[in-house]
């Protein structure tokens, strides 16, 4: 979470965040965050693969944020700050996506952070499990952008020490012919609550230094891709 209020600080000096809208906004967590920013005055969280109840489980969490799973029920207006957090790779025709999402929700001028899984040479039966269509370089994501009306601010990667871990994975996997067992992702972490806090505090780190590294025009690659965006005017 560090890393992403790194990214929307540095667009909202001065600007004002106002309306947010998390595209993909899962369990709701990034949009609790935000609707504690004293700059943010509406939070809304769409995603379509929330039932009904979970949309209410969420909605009792915090009443400055209001979550919805079909995105013909989202407000009218349009929004400062679109996060599209972990979704692009989720949609078989991205391109296309990212324009509707920027034509129909992005304010004039206003600001849309990506993320995405890095590097299609790492693509695996780990994303096939996760239902992912592809992995992205990041010049493929600048391209992509560029592509729907938007112009990227800054670029960069997250989770470095995780990109051998996968890269690893991934040899073994072609090595052996795809023979090991699927892993779950984070969601099969089973390795306790101190071990569980050390890997956190180790990936904070990582990520605050990349962040300031790529502030001074220095990139260490890692297994995230992300990208801040503006909508031209």
């Amino acid at each position: 979470m560090h890393a992403i209020q790194s990214m929307i600080g540095s667009v909202a000096k001065g600007l004002g965040l106002n309306r947010v809208l998390d595209v993909g906004c899962g369990d709701g967590f990034i949009c609790r965050e935000l609707s504690r920013r004293s700059d943010v005055h509406v939070v809304d969280g769409v995603d379509v693969n929330l039932t009904e109840q979970e949309v209410d489980a969420l909605q009792s969490k915090d009443d400055k944020v209001v979550y919805y799973n079909a995105y013909r029920d989202l407000p009218t207006g349009r929004y400062n700050l679109v996060l599209l957090m972990d979704v692009l790779e989720h949609v078989e025709e991205d391109n296309r996506f990212l324009a509707e999402i920027e034509d129909r929700y992005l304010a004039n001028g206003g600001h849309l952070i990506i993320t995405v899984p890095a590097f299609p040479f790492l693509y695996s039966r780990h994303d096939t499990y996760l239902a992912h269509y592809r992995r992205y370089g990041r010049k493929q994501l600048v391209r992509l952008i560029k592509d729907s009306n938007l112009f990227c601010i800054r670029s960069g990667y997250l989770f470095l020490s995780l990109l051998p871990i996968r890269l690893a994975e991934v040899l073994w996997e072609r090595i052996t012919d795809g023979e090991r067992e699927e892993s779950r992702g984070v969601g099969g972490w089973a390795s306790g609550k101190l071990l569980t806090l050390v890997a956190a505090a180790i990936l904070r780190c990582e990520n605050r230094l990349s962040m300031f590294l790529n502030s001074l025009g220095v990139r260490i690659p890692g297994l995230t891709v992300w990208a801040v965006c503006r909508k031209r005017v």
